[in-house]
């Protein structure tokens, strides 16, 4: 949620009936808000300075809505999960795309072309993760931001920097916290873990002047994402949201009917979960508490037995399992690497690349691998990584464009590539197929929006996660150069957790059972508490 400026009106994301998430606003003087159309998919609101606009994100886009309502603007792509927006006097938006790992952005507010404006620390010591929910400070030029080095926890390292519009400014330390910060009332007010502090903040030296005080207490933490659950207004409101630390992500299985079967609980973050071929096994990456990095682990289905496959200290992320589920190839470093899955030997570096690549999918018949990464003037495209002998490994572009095209998946047969690209001019990505390696047409499977896509072992259904959570399974036809769609119906709904995460699900090769990943805890149903003229009891204390 997110309090207007002039303290007068609350934006926040509730499902409606159909469980589906939509942006609400609602003055603080009425007893009900009313949802904004056009804003399905909607997450983590921001506002104009002059309270009548509403930033945020959806479906790989950032967008703004007249808080009165009416048709939704597209500013700019933000490809993937944005962390956080702020709006100044000048028209300008920074904001955090990409999630997980991810420089602070700006662009205008009437929308166009988004430029990086901080830079990520490289330094193995304190290696930053993402740069994520900025707040411009009174002058419109400086901002704060959270830079993160450890993802899923609020490790000491991770802090609230000071910075500029102006890029030759170096941005510096204001306060160590692992969560969102905001200035207001002469103060920041950030969270030591779950309580909101206030301290005051000198905004022309642009530094602490005194003691950081308690103003909140227990309120909603994610861990995962740095977000403490508060807003607040210029003229002296505050709200926030009491509740528990999140226990992190599990495993949930279903079956086609949304029936639920067992849970695989780590009490700590699980990410991708990849089937192994034969569905004996998961490959995963897992977070390490005490580091912050992700390894991969691999846990037996049948005897549910954990091991470790990955172990000097660095982050390992995306496992994918090659077709006799032999060997996994991960990413590392933003390079792909692989190793024995039975963990004999040690890893060895299978593709060195410059920028992040993200291993997607292996081919049946073992001979490719299917990468993407983003170019320098395109958004993700789908390059393939031949599975040759170590001196011939060139990779080969399949499909780039001046759109989005991510999570290719091969058919089993091999010879096609389903994909999901935001080219429809919607909003909304679709998920597609081509022939691989081409070239030929493509073929569009959703209309409604679809996204993480999965096939059935014989190559006759498509499974793809829709706008409004439900696993959606689209009948497949494959002839020797055509595609024919049969009928696409919903099979069930589930919550799935999609902080920094690429796979939310798979499915086993008969198509009857998934492998959701979703919230480790309770949904949060306490009430927002607003208190006015917070400053006031600062001076109480």
């Amino acid at each position: 949620f997110a309090l207007s400026p002039d303290g007068k009106l609350l934006a926040y994301v509730a499902e409606d009936s159909a469980r589906i998430p939509h942006l609400w606003v609602r003055p603080l003087t009425a007893l009900t808000g009313q949802a904004l159309k056009g804003t399905e998919g909607a997450s983590f609101p921001f506002w104009a300075p002059d309270s009548r606009s509403i930033g945020f994100f959806t479906n790989n886009k950032l967008k703004r809505i007249e808080a009165s309502g009416g048709p939704a603007q597209n500013l700019c792509d933000v490809g993937g999960n944005g962390r956080g927006g702020s709006w100044n006097t000048k028209g300008t938006i920074i904001f955090c795309s990409r999630g997980l790992t991810a420089p602070i952005s700006r662009v205008s507010a009437s929308g166009g072309l988004s430029i990086p404006i901080t830079k990520l620390n490289v330094d193995p010591s304190n290696l930053e993760m993402s740069h994520r929910w900025p707040w411009f400070l009174p002058d419109g030029e400086h901002f704060l931001y959270l830079a993160r080095t450890l993802v899923g926890s609020t490790g000491e390292r991770d802090a609230i920097y000071v910075a500029s519009l102006d890029t030759t400014f170096l941005p510096r330390v204001i306060v160590n916290s692992g969560t969102n910060a905001a200035y207001a009332s002469g103060h920041l007010l950030f969270a030591r873990e779950q309580t909101l502090m206030a301290q005051p903040f000198d905004v022309d030296q642009l530094q602490t002047t005194g003691d950081a005080v308690p103003i909140a207490e227990r309120l909603d933490l994610a861990t995962q994402s740095g977000n403490i659950s508060f807003s607040v207004s210029q003229n002296g409101v505050l709200v926030y949201q009491a509740g528990v630390v999140s226990a992190g992500t599990r495993f949930v299985w279903y079956d086609r009917n949304g029936k639920q079967g067992g849970v695989i609980d780590q009490r700590t973050f699980l990410y991708e979960g990849r089937l192994s071929p034969d569905g004996k096994k998961i490959a995963t990456s897992v977070i390490e508490p005490a580091s912050g990095n992700a390894h991969i682990w691999l846990y037996e289905i049948g005897r549910s037995i954990w091991t470790r496959l990955t172990f000097d200290p660095y982050n390992y992320r995306w496992p994918i399992w090659s077709p006799d589920g032999r060997t996994i190839v991960y990413q590392r470093e933003s390079s792909l690497w692989q190793k024995v899955s039975s963990g004999e030997g040690s890893e060895e570096l299978l593709f060195k690349s410059v920028d992040a690549i993200f291993p997607e999918d292996w081919s049946a018949d073992g001979k490719f691998i299917a990468y993407t990464t983003n170019g320098p003037n395109t958004q993700s495209d789908i390059w393939i990584l031949p599975m040759s002998a170590a001196g011939e490994r060139k990779p080969f572009l399949f499909l780039q464009t001046k759109f989005r095209e991510d999570f290719p998946a091969f058919s089993p047969d091999g010879r096609w590539i389903a994909y999901e690209s935001d080219e429809s001019g919607s909003g909304r990505n679709e998920v597609y197929i081509r022939p691989f390696p081409g070239p030929g047409g493509k073929w569009q499977i959703s209309n409604n929006g679809g996204t993480r896509l999965r096939w059935r072992g014989d190559g006759k259904e498509v499974f793809y996660l829709s706008l409004d959570d439900k696993i959606m399974s689209a009948e497949i036809r494959l002839g020797s150069t055509t595609v024919d769609v049969g009928i696409i119906q919903p099979l069930f709904r589930f919550r799935p957790f999609t902080g920094g995460q690429r796979d939310i699900y798979d499915v086993t090769n008969d198509g009857q059972q998934f492998l959701v990943t979703t919230i480790g805890s309770l949904d949060n149903s306490s009430p927002v508490t607003l208190v006015v003229n917070w400053p006031e009891e600062i001076k109480k204390k």
